[in-house]
């Protein structure tokens, strides 16, 4: 919608393909794994990540349609991880990628449809700190570069 949004979008999806390019050059058994940071697989590692897109989607969302900013709590959060990791295991590396692939798509899209305006709506709130969903649109950045670190020292 505007210059700022585009860069954030373009940087994420520039952010995002080098993990996918990463991902789809994985063989089955680097795939399985155990990142030591996270102590998952490096396949879960991936479906997170997936995750910590599409949540943080829904942070944006709220916001836009006049709900509160998003009430970050590390325990839930661990809490969501902890029970997500025990149901899924090892997820398949083709659904995976496909997860990944289309929540992706869909976050740059959303972030490329935003104003200025919406950009510095509060959409997080963790304690007396706000942030705005630019920022937002940043953690999940950041959440990337931080578990492809723990993929690339997995299958090093």
């Amino acid at each position: 919608m505007g210059a700022r949004a585009d860069e954030l979008a373009d940087e994420f999806l520039a952010r995002f393909a080098t993990l996918d390019e990463l991902l789809r050059s994985l063989t089955a058994e680097q795939w399985a794994l155990p990142c030591s940071g996270e102590g998952w697989p490096v396949g879960y590692v991936a479906h997170h990540i997936g995750q910590g897109i599409a949540r943080p989607r829904g942070w944006i969302e709220r916001v836009l349609v006049g709900e509160d900013p998003f009430a970050f709590d590390w325990e839930v959060t661990h809490e969501a991880n902890r029970r997500r990791s025990a149901r899924l295991g090892l997820p398949s590396r083709d659904d995976t990628l496909r997860f990944l692939k289309v929540t992706a798509e869909h976050f740059g899209a959303l972030v490329r449809s935003l104003s200025d305006e919406q950009l510095d709506r509060i959409g997080f709130a963790h304690g007396a700190a706000r942030r705005d969903v630019a920022w937002i649109v940043k953690l999940v950045m950041r959440h990337i570069d931080e578990h492809r670190s723990g993929i690339l020292s997995a299958v090093a």
